[in-house]
């Protein structure tokens, strides 16, 4: 019993760890967004651009 209550303890500490990760870097990514797409937008306005990666 003790070798199953630890086995869950593990399993749910690293759902917990890669849901604090999904959670961090879609933060992160929250944070940056707003300035790759004034960038491509600038970029796109110069008539750099040689791709459309980076429509949005």
């Amino acid at each position: 019993m003790l070798i199953i209550l630890i086995a869950v303890a593990v399993i749910s500490s690293l759902f917990a760890e890669f849901f604090y990760g999904y959670v961090a870097d879609k933060h992160q990514i929250g944070w940056v967004r707003p300035e790759v797409s004034e960038h491509a937008a600038i970029m796109r306005q110069l008539g750099r651009t040689r791709s459309n990666r980076f429509d949005f």
